[in-house]
C-alpha cells in the first residue's frame, strides 16, 4: 500500500512507527542470517547489506555488519544489527495489525536461536504537524505546550519541547516541536530506513521546500529487560509500551487536532 496514509483516522499525522530491541554486542550474529532472511522472505523478501561504526569506550572504533530486510513495496522493514533488532514501518493499519507483524518477526529471531541477551524494549512514533490553511504547528498541540510568545513585533522561528517520564519502570518520552526548525523533519537521533514516504511526509517536505512552517510530535516508550530472548514475554511488553505512548500522545493534542484529525 505505498503512498497511504498510517493509521485509522480520518487524516492521520503518524509518518513512521519502530519497535526495537537493544542487545548485549552479540558478533556472531552474520551465521543466523540466512536462517532469518528464509523465515523472513515471504513479507520481506529484498536484503540491504551495510555496515555501522560501533564506539565503545573500552576499543577503538569498528566497523560491524548490518542487515535490511525490505517487503517488496518497501513499506516495512527489518534491521538487523550486533546491537539492535527492530522492525520499521511507513505502513500502518493499527496498533494490532503492526504487533501482529511484530510477533512473526520476534518468532523468527527465536527460530534462528541466536541466544540473544535483550538489555532493553521500546516503542517509537513518529507523527508530522502539516497546519491546514488559516493554523499554525501550536494549533495542534494543548496551550501549555505553545511556549514563550514573543516579544512586540517578533516572530517565532522554531519551538521545540521535551519531557521524559517514568511510570511504573516504563519511561515514556515525548520530543515536539511547533515550529520546527527550519529544515528540519524527523526528531532528533531519527534514523529511519529507506522506506516508502507516507502522505503527511510528503506533504511535509512541500511545505520546507515553500518555507512554509510544520511541526512533529516524537513519543516514544521503553523499558529495561535485561533477559535472554523470549518472544512471547516480549510480545506481551511491546503492547504495554503501545498503550505508554498512545497515552502520551493523545495528552499532547489540542481539540483542534483532534477534530482535524481523528
Amino acid at each position: 500500500m505505498p503512498n497511504d496514509p498510517l493509521g485509522s483516522w480520518r487524516h492521520p499525522p503518524l509518518a513512521y512507527v519502530v519497535a526495537e530491541l537493544a542487545i548485549s554486542p552479540h558478533y556472531s550474529l552474520k551465521g543466523a542470517v540466512p536462517q532469518l532472511q528464509d523465515a523472513l522472505r515471504t513479507n520481506f523478501p529484498r536484503t540491504i547489506e551495510g555496515t555501522e561504526l560501533v564506539i565503545d569506550p573500552t576499543s577503538p572504533p569498528a566497523a560491524q555488519p548490518l542487515w535490511r530486510l525490505l517487503s517488496a513495496d518497501q513499506t516495512q522493514g527489518v534491521h538487523i544489527s550486533s546491537r539492535s533488532l527492530s522492525m520499521h514501518a511507513t505502513a500502518y493499519t493499527n496498533s494490532v495489525d503492526f504487533l501482529q507483524r511484530w510477533e512473526k518477526t520476534l518468532l523468527a529471531i527465536e527460530a534462528a536461536k541466536l541466544g540473544a541477551f535483550v538489555e532493553r524494549a521500546g516503542l517509537r512514533y513518529l507523527d508530522l504537524i502539516v497546519p491546514s490553511q488559516g493554523h499554525e504547528p501550536k494549533d495542534y498541540l494543548i496551550s501549555s505546550l505553545h511556549g514563550v510568545g514573543p516579544p512586540i513585533e517578533g516572530v517565532v522561528q522554531n519551538s521545540m519541547w521535551g519531557t521524559a517520564i517514568l511510570i511504573d519502570g516504563f519511561l515514556v518520552q515525548a520530543r515536539i516541536a511547533a515550529p520546527s526548525p527550519q529544515g528540519m523533519l524527523l526528531g532528533p537521533n531519527f534514523n529511519p530506513l529507506p522506506l516508502q514516504k507516507p502522505p503527511v511526509w510528503i506533504e511535509a517536505e512541500r511545505c520546507i521546500e515553500t518555507k512554509q512552517p510544520i511541526g512533529f510530535i516524537d513519543t516514544e516508550c521503553g523499558r529495561d529487560v535485561q533477559k535472554i530472548f523470549d518472544a512471547k514475554e516480549l510480545l506481551a511488553l511491546s503492547s504495554r509500551l503501545h498503550d505508554r505512548v498512545s497515552e502520551m500522545f493523545k495528552s499532547l493534542l489540542s481539540g483542534h487536532a483532534k477534530s482535524e484529525w481523528i
